[in-house]
């Protein structure tokens, strides 16, 4: 185990994404109320009875919300260079718990997908979303596999800005649904929304550690 040595820029980072962090961590726990909670609560009031009984769709609701709420509880923490330093043991074990809560997610949603408010245009939102977020996972495990660190950090960073989809996508509703006065029409909107922009700031993102360390390499 490393000693611990403090990275100021890494805490400064902190503190600067301090807001995002603490939506991360209230999204995440979220799911919560759909355990603690009676009767319909979230997106769960939209939804028929018939639905709600379904003894296939239920396993594979709770499943994708569960698992995503610690994934993105726990995802954050492997940014932080600080975390890392101390120990690579620990990096490793959350990296592990974070595989295994998006691949089962991912599998939730490919499910409830299919019966998605909005229809075919929210189903197809929230399949490539979930395809994305699953992909760029697992190229992130390949590539620690062999050992290319680089290409690593890259599709982790991907990943998680697909997995913050969970946190964007509770900002844009309320905000669509007051532009348009119209659920369906929002939530379809929404399906692309919530993880288009997050890819997009993500690729920046992953260019600039790209680029940060072919300069540390060459210095």
């Amino acid at each position: 185990m490393a000693s611990i040595r403090p990275n100021w820029r890494s805490w400064i980072s902190i503190l600067l994404y301090l807001p995002l962090i603490f939506l991360i961590l209230l999204i995440s726990i979220y799911p919560l109320q759909f355990f603690l909670a009676e009767g319909k609560v979230g997106i769960l009031e939209v939804k028929s009875d018939a639905l709600l009984s379904d003894w296939v769709w239920k396993p594979f609701f709770y499943m994708h919300i569960s698992f995503g709420g610690i994934a993105l509880l726990v995802g954050w923490l492997q940014f932080i260079q600080g975390l890392r330093n101390y120990s690579m043991r620990l990096h490793r074990m959350i990296g592990k718990v974070y595989l295994f809560c998006v691949w089962l997610s991912a599998i939730g949603v490919g499910y409830i997908g299919f019966f998605a408010e909005g229809g075919f245009i929210a189903f197809l939102g929230f399949m490539i979303g979930g395809l994305i977020w699953a992909y760029s996972t697992i190229q992130g495990y390949l590539t620690i596999r062999k050992g290319r660190v680089i290409a690593h950090q890259k599709w982790m960073i991907y990943s998680y800005a697909m997995c913050v989809g969970a946190v964007t996508l509770r900002i844009w509703l309320p905000l669509l649904m007051i532009a348009t006065d119209d659920f369906t029409f929002s939530y379809q909107i929404v399906s692309w929304m919530a993880w288009a922009p997050n890819l997009v700031v993500g690729y920046f993102i992953a260019k600039k550690k790209v680029v940060a360390n072919f300069q540390l390499i060459l210095n």
